[in-house]
């Protein structure tokens, strides 16, 4: 295996891709020269973009060292089963996934379509531009991978197999602790410390020993319920959206896990959209409100369609031994709703008050807002996990959501 550099990317295209245009110099730059808005905020990869001027792809090269400075010892394996996972998804739906162009097994590479002609949700979101088909788009992907991936639909032999190939510990085990396990600043422990300008404000939360009992929880589930085939890391940095359409990046995490974690790690970024822009500036308060109207708004049409398209497809193509069953989908959707509602909360938990970046918060520049951006989503995270079992709607969830930011302004914010 050689490292794939920007220098020896025209040579080694040549042979793999014979047909783009060598007429003239490629034009050629590593992901991490743009903006993060350009670039996207990953941590692990070296990821290039190359065009001849019609034919604008990606390489991405899996190595043992992340592009990122404290990342290593990672498997490279994980080029080989993103691939494969996106073979499979571009398969099952082809209109989220890039064009594949080839893998090379010996010196993990593959090539993929560039698909920056669209934008980075994430980015925009925090410049508070809406995408109205977001939640329509992201329920439509998960809901047909999940369900076709899924032991609904497949045969118990072939679903068992598929569940072994796409084990992915070496990735999974980034997140095995980290999401679901927190320390104090300055204690040692495992899963995430603290951020330390934080901890004196969000200690007796995160480290309240209910709040612990439910994300441990949280993790049996992670760990132990193989559903469907997952992406892993389905958030607003990893959708390209745009031009009424949406592509689907960066699959390196999947293997066979919760349906739940994927919808509640993207409403987990939703939920920091909504109350990040509690303390952004806007021209007017009816522009923050309106903003924050189709955030909720999107959280809830991402579960409601997603249980809408996953249950038409059980109607049409499940086993004949899951048809015809009474309240099975019922309780089917009542488990997708709490176990939705723990991710969701664990996983903003985890972003929003530990030493890793959350480009949501660190946006807000001014360190008081923030500081109050993360205790308003540090106690809704609390209420969410707490109270998930009672939640009998998404709509509840999200009253409730909009409840607790109401009162944090009115009682808490105008009064610092």
């Amino acid at each position: 295996m050689f490292v794939l550099t920007k220098e020896i990317i025209t040579e080694y295209l040549k042979k793999h891709m014979p047909g783009l245009d060598y007429s003239k110099p490629l034009v050629i730059s590593a992901i991490g020269e743009g903006t993060e808005e350009e670039d996207g905020d990953g941590y692990l990869n070296f990821i290039y973009r190359v065009s001849d001027g019609k034919c604008n792809l990606v390489l991405k090269q899996g190595r043992s060292e992340g592009r990122v400075a404290g990342f290593t010892d990672l498997s490279p394996e994980r080029n080989r089963l993103e691939y494969e996972s996106m073979e499979l998804r571009k398969a099952i739906t082809p209109e989220y996934i890039p064009e594949l162009y080839f893998f090379d097994a010996k010196n993990r590479i593959f090539a993929t379509e560039d698909v920056s002609y669209l934008q980075i949700s994430r980015f925009q979101l925090n410049k508070s531009v809406m995408f109205p088909d977001l939640a329509k788009h992201a329920a439509a992907f998960l809901a047909k991978m999940h369900f076709y991936t899924s032991d609904y639909y497949l045969d118990t032999e072939t679903f068992r197999n598929l569940k072994m190939h796409f084990n992915n510990h070496k990735m999974r085990s980034i997140f095995d602790d980290m999401v679901f396990v927190s320390h104090a600043y300055g204690e040692e422990g495992e899963g995430f410390e603290l951020r330390e300008e934080l901890d004196p404000y969000i200690r007796n939360i995160v480290l309240d020993p209910a709040v612990i009992l439910e994300r441990y929880k949280m993790r049996d589930i992670y760990m132990n319920k193989a559903e469907a085939l997952i992406h892993g890391d389905f958030h607003t940095s990893n959708i390209f959206i745009g031009q009424g359409l949406m592509k689907v990046i960066d699959m390196e995490y999947a293997f066979c896990g919760p349906a739940a974690f994927d919808i509640g790690y993207l409403e987990s970024h939703l939920l920091s959209q909504f109350v990040c822009a509690a303390f952004r500036d806007y021209e007017t308060e009816d522009k923050k409100k309106e903003f924050q109207a189709y955030i909720l708004a999107t959280m809830q049409q991402l579960f409601n369609d997603y249980c809408k398209n996953f249950f038409i497809y059980w109607n049409e193509d499940a086993k004949k031994i899951y048809q015809g069953i009474d309240g099975l989908q019922d309780s089917v959707k009542k488990n997708l709703l709490k176990d939705m509602i723990g991710f969701c909360s664990t996983s903003n938990l985890f972003r929003c008050t530990s030493i890793i970046d959350y480009p949501e918060y660190d946006a807000l520049e001014d360190p008081v807002k923030r500081r109050h951006a993360v205790v308003l989503s540090t106690l809704m995270d609390r209420r969410m996990i707490l109270n998930r079992e009672k939640y009998e709607t998404v709509e509840d969830f999200i009253d409730e959501m909009l409840q607790m930011e109401k009162i944090y302004m009115k009682d808490f914010y105008h009064q610092a």
